[in-house]
């Protein structure tokens, strides 16, 4: 979408691509020479400017007839190939890449290739095979070679086959150089737009050949995409005819690959270096928010979506007013359009975020890693105080609605003394495992945290069932918006999802009324029910207590999913899967009656014929790109994939090399937990492997000592911090970064691919190898759903246990000092460390190997 020119905007380097401008040039001079071909030969025409009576007047006459429409069919001809060429530049398909040069003037065609590879991942671009020709023209490539060989006329006929090969509007030169003063790769790219504008050289460098090439081929991508037409994509609108800076779109892209290969800690520090240099983009925050959900980080997905509706609501006052308060200034109306994706789907994600309220109500009140009840060397404890602040602040505008967390009217004073009460700031946190457990004013604390958390729960639950009955009200198709913007978001999120979305809530929000209210659900009247709907929401607790009626649940679905379409759109079939799979998580069996067998498996068949449904509705690369959410991400269908449906619905649908596994429910968690132990266990593998050459290599002792010492005391402190706040996604990334560099830096061979995806042979080998020691004879396959679910969570409680134990350990050991430790020693203890945390490959139980390190620890003067 095209946007006013603001005089602070910095112009594209490249040209315009002047398309319609040759599209008149060749056409007027085409009619000209039609004229000059046709008229002549009119008689009215003849008779009036073609005088007959001297021999000489009919021959000047022939002469300007064939001169002009030689002149003519040129100019046509000419401005028939800019047209090409103008089109060209504005599709930005094709680059001619010539072979880059070494600095001896040799061709490095491997690096080209390599080049040419990163360009085409970017999914903007097809380089041409042969310079200047494209791959899908080989035969007009072959016929012009033939005719070059001979002498006839065929050599003359075949260079106009050249006009019918398609241009190509850029070519692409680099020269790579290595500084071996710097100890960098360079190359020095050069890019020419046809027909003769060539842009600014860059220069750029790094320490390794692939990360130069990878920068070169996104700056080349920044530099043509503005006058391309790949700026109509909305996250790249803005920048039409504007100047992309390389870094952003390095950033971004470096995000997206990072995404696909799991390694999300190192995505999400690239999509925050995005937002440096491009503050506004909408699109890329809830990319980050959608990351921060699969981290399980919702205190920061609920901020990030909150600034995002803060960003785009500026175009709707009456949203704006509500959501920002009176004082907003209104934006201009063709940035509104271009948002209002982005704020249908911020909404809608921060209205599911509210309705996890269980999983906020720990992060609020409840801390886990204790560093012995010091929250100041926990990063994530100081983050989580930060949003809380931000969150008390902004979630005033709910305390003047009518939110009730129970089935009478309440006033405004009590409803702002329950949201002081609820979202307490500052508070302290509650440290899940105490120095003494048996403490009386602990317990008394513990139970009155447990009491705020559950009521917390009920709180957001009820916020979020607000929130999606307005979205509901704000995007009804025919009242408040144009039909074909209602039919371009209904593309992104439709009606009848919205209104599934709305029995989502309600189950979740009866599960916190039941967990507060001892199994017992209010009825609760629809906070802003639009005059015309009908719902049967109210029949789904006939009892007035959880669990819920199967066939009122059935009956909701099917009365509030969409019925003029023929085939549902994804988000519809597969919200439906979510209203029943939620029905089947579990409650507290102290304070709610379970859902009995038949009528839970029932809701599974259900659930499981919504998921057939979604995939049979969407294209395969859709569902190729959902696979990790659906099978292990999501946390509605967390009951739902440990029962046989399920897993017959993953042989079926996505057909795996290996036969479906159970998994538990709590699988995000024991991902996180393994990539981190991974992690330790490989900085320490690495670290020893240092030492260890320093011992063999003499000749590499030479180094300066107080510097060696140096940076030995900031590695413990870097894995030092990691175990503290091994919840905080960039101390992670600190981590992951410096281990890498000093793989690189040591020639360690092993890596850190991402977080792992589950299966049930490692989490058995995992738990024999943290217990008994000896992963190798774990093949006491758990015989179901629930043992899988108990081994998972026994592994993650020890999990923790160990890096609390890791926490007083590593600590004393920094605190100590260690600078009379020998290289031998110093091997030794990286690799105990190693050990300790490496439960595929273990040999001891876990318990055996911390005795172990802290014993080296204690014996070489470390503590």
């Amino acid at each position: 979408m095209r946007i006013r020119r603001k005089r602070d905007i910095e112009e594209a380097e490249l040209p315009k691509a002047r398309r319609v401008r040759w599209y008149f040039f060749t056409a007027i001079f085409a009619l000209l020479a039609l004229a000059l071909m046709i008229l002549p030969y009119q008689q009215w025409f003849a008779e009036r400017y073609i005088a007959r009576t001297a021999v000489s007047t009919s021959i000047t006459w022939i002469v300007l007839q064939t001169a002009g429409l030689a002149v003519f069919l040129i100019l046509a001809l000419y401005g028939t190939g800019r047209i090409r060429l103008e089109r060209a530049a504005y599709r930005a398909d094709q680059l001619d890449i010539q072979d880059f040069l070494d600095a001896k003037g040799e061709k490095m065609p491997d690096v080209t290739a390599v080049f040419k590879r990163i360009l085409n991942e970017s999914k903007l671009y097809t380089p041409t095979a042969v310079p200047g020709v494209g791959t899908s023209y080989d035969f007009i490539q072959i016929v012009e070679n033939a005719g070059e060989a001979m002498d006839s006329w065929w050599k003359a006929a075949s260079r106009l086959v050249k006009l019918v090969r398609p241009p190509s509007a850029f070519r692409v030169s680099g020269t790579v150089r290595f500084d071996e003063v710097t100890g960098k790769h360079r190359l020095i790219l050069e890019l020419v737009r046809a027909p003769r504008f060539a842009a600014s050289p860059m220069v750029i460098e790094d320490e390794t050949l692939p990360r130069v090439l990878e920068r070169a081929a996104n700056a080349v991508a920044a530099l043509v995409m503005p006058r391309s037409k790949f700026c109509g994509n909305i996250y790249w609108a803005p920048w039409l005819n504007a100047k992309i800076p390389a870094e952003l779109f390095d950033a971004y892209q470096r995000a997206n690959q990072f995404t696909l290969e799991r390694q999300y800690d190192e995505a999400l520090a690239e999509y925050y270096r995005a937002i440096e240099w491009d503050p506004t983009n909408v699109y890329i925050r809830l990319e980050i928010g959608a990351l921060q959900e699969q981290l399980d980080l919702l205190l920061d997905a609920l901020a990030t979506y909150d600034d995002v509706i803060t960003l785009c609501s500026r175009g709707t006052p009456r949203l704006a007013k509500w959501w920002i308060g009176p004082d907003f200034t209104r934006q201009r109306r063709g940035l509104t359009a271009r948002h209002a994706n982005a704020l249908l789907v911020a909404r809608y994600r921060h209205a599911l975020v509210l309705g996890q309220g269980d999983r906020i109500a720990a992060s609020w009140w409840i801390r886990k890693p204790t560093c012995e009840n010091r929250p100041e060397f926990d990063a994530r404890s100081v983050q989580r105080a930060n949003l809380r602040a931000a969150l008390h602040h902004r979630f005033q505008r709910y305390a003047r609605l009518d939110i009730r967390t129970v089935d009478r009217w309440i006033s405004r004073a009590e409803r702002q003394t329950l949201h002081r009460e609820l979202l307490a700031f500052p508070v302290e946190e509650l440290s899940t495992t105490p120095l003494d457990p048996e403490d009386p004013v602990y317990q008394r604390k513990r139970t009155e945290y447990a009491d705020r958390s559950r009521r917390l729960r009920a709180y957001l639950a009820a916020l979020s069932q607000f929130e999606i009955e307005r979205l509901i009200d704000d995007y009804h198709p025919y009242r408040t918006i144009r039909l074909r913007r209602a039919r371009n978001l209904s593309r992104t999120v439709s009606v009848g999802a919205l209104r599934l979305t709305l029995v989502w809530s309600v189950l979740r929000r009866a599960m916190a009324d039941a967990d507060v209210n001892g199994g017992r659900v209010p009825v609760h009247q629809l906070a802003d029910p639009h005059p015309g709907r009908k719902s049967r929401l109210g029949k789904l607790f006939p009892t007035g207590r959880w669990p819920m009626d199967v066939n009122n649940l059935v009956a909701a679905v099917k009365a509030t999913r969409s019925r003029w379409r023929r085939t549902p759109y994804w988000n519809e079939s597969y919200n439906a899967a979510c209203v029943y799979a939620v029905g089947l998580l579990p409650v507290d069996p102290l304070i709610a009656v379970q859902l009995p067998v038949q009528a839970a498996d029932d809701l599974a068949k259900h659930a499981v014929g919504e998921l057939y449904r979604a995939t049979t509705t969407s294209h395969s690369s859709h569902l190729a790109s959902r696979r990790t959410w659906v099978l292990a991400e999501d946390p509605d269908l967390a009951s739902l994939r440990g029962r046989a449906h399920f897993r017959n619905f993953e042989i079926v649908t996505f057909s795996p090399a290996r036969p479906a596994t159970l998994r538990p429910r709590k699988v995000h968690v024991w991902e996180q937990v393994t990539y981190l132990s991974l992690l330790i266990s490989e900085i320490g593998r690495c670290r020893s492997k240092y030492w260890h050459d320093r011992v063999s290599a003499p000749d590499v002792a030479d180094e300066d000592e107080s510097e060696t010492n140096r940076s030995e005391r900031d590695a413990w402190r870097l894995v030092s911090r990691l175990v503290a706040g091994h919840q905080d996604w960039f101390t992670r990334y600190e981590a992951v970064t410096a281990f890498r560099g000093w793989a690189a830096e040591f020639g360690y061979d092993g890596v850190v691919e991402g977080f792992p995806l589950y299966s049930e042979s490692s989490l058995v080998r995992k738990y024999a190898g943290l217990l008994t020691g000896k992963p190798e004879e774990g093949n006491d396959r758990p015989s179901g759903i629930d043992q899988i679910n108990h081994r998972t969570q026994r592994y993650i409680k020890e999990c923790d246990r160990r890096m609390e134990s890791a926490v007083v350990a590593l600590r004393n050991l920094v605190e100590a000092g260690e600078d009379k430790v020998t290289a031998d020693d110093r091997s030794h203890r990286w690799a105990a460390l190693a050990d300790w945390f490496d439960d595929s490959s273990a040999r001891t139980p876990a318990t055996a190997r911390e005795s172990h390190f802290r014993e080296l620890v204690a014996s070489e003067g470390g503590g």
